[in-house]
């Protein structure tokens, strides 16, 4: 810029040179200094919008300060559990359960008196869940946002405060996208899949008739047995072991094939034991004949939903692309449970 300004100098006293006044070139020269200065603002300006364009904003985040307000009312009105998770290495896995209790400059979360909660809280980092009722009924919305804690009072003798920080952003979360869980066998009662035939579909819809008393046996034989190996809202990955070598070596099993999947589930409420059919697409699969086992990985297409009062024939709901509801709200609620006892 200094060597442009420097030739523009020279060029502008030139015309000095052919006999222009003294008060034209000046004012030739001031003018192209400005116009010199305008091109550099310019561009200064057009570098800062490009780099703020380079480091744009997820999708998932909201930024906009009445959306956010309007997001945290109506967590307070629905009284919304917020789930806080520490960021320090000592307690990654520590997760606490609170409540909104109010929001002024700061969001107001009321806890149950603990011993171990004082003014040593104040400036940790941590990482909050919560979710809130969406139009649609039935349906929630997830969200997450990072925070500190600037504050912590008693109140009554039951209950304390913690004031954290309103975030500048929250990011609105597809449980699922991230969600895939791996649930110890306590968590569920019950897994196995099985063809989508006619009598397969028969003994699936009695294993839901009979709340698990009726069982179907194992595709790989009396001996054999099958395992959940993870799961989120949009499908699971099971694994069958101990097949007779017979059966695993004839073992017919393609990407693409629907089989059907009975699950027998932990409610984390008050509900014991809730059991699922879906119909599952293979995705995945790997069979190894020599050890007796095979590794699946299926998406859901479909959910059994009751039987229709008027005609008593089963009904059935597709999954689309946001998943299954319910398998979602489970795997969230599994993922907080192990998460709050450290082993995820």
């Amino acid at each position: 810029m200094a060597a442009d300004q420097e030739f523009l100098y020279k060029t502008l006293r030139g015309f000095g040179d052919t006999g222009l006044p003294q008060e034209t070139v000046n004012m030739l020269i001031f003018v192209g200094f400005c116009i010199a200065a305008i091109i550099a603002a310019v561009l200064w300006y057009n570098n800062k919008q490009l780099k703020k364009r380079l480091k744009a904003v997820p999708t998932s985040w909201i930024t906009d300060k009445k959306v956010l307000d309007q997001i945290f009312e109506t967590a307070l009105v629905y009284r919304s559990k917020i789930d806080l998770s520490f960021h320090s290495k000592s307690e990654k896995r520590r997760t606490i359960a609170c409540s909104i209790d109010d929001i002024t400059e700061h969001l107001i979360l009321e806890i149950p008196l603990n011993g171990n909660i004082g003014d040593s809280w104040i400036g940790r980092e941590v990482t909050c869940f919560f979710h809130i009722p969406a139009k649609q009924s039935g349906v929630v919305i997830f969200y997450n946002f990072n925070s500190v804690i600037s504050g912590v009072k008693t109140k009554g003798s039951q209950y304390i405060n913690l004031f954290i920080d309103l975030p500048d952003h929250i990011e609105q979360t597809q449980k699922r996208e991230f969600l895939r869980v791996s649930p110890p066998s306590r968590h569920y009662d019950y897994v196995n899949i099985i063809p989508e035939t006619k009598q397969g579909k028969a003994a699936g819809l009695k294993f839901i008739s009979s709340n698990g008393e009726y069982t179907p046996g194992y595709m790989g034989g009396k001996d054999s047995s099958v395992f959940l190996s993870d799961i989120s809202g949009g499908g699971l990955s099971i694994e069958l072991t101990k097949m007779n070598s017979k059966r695993a070596a004839h073992f017919k099993m393609k990407k693409g094939q629907n089989f059907l999947v009975l699950l027998s589930l932990v409610d984390f409420g008050n509900k014991g034991i809730i059991r699922y059919l879906f119909v599952t697409k293979v995705r995945r699969v790997f069979i190894d004949p020599t050890q007796g086992r095979a590794q699946l990985g299926l998406s859901f297409e479909s959910q059994f939903m009751g039987f229709d009062e008027d005609t008593k024939k089963p009904k059935w709901e597709k999954v689309d692309q946001n998943g299954c509801p319910a398998m979602d709200d489970w795997t969230y609620n599994l993922y907080l449970e192990l998460y709050r006892e450290g082993n995820e």
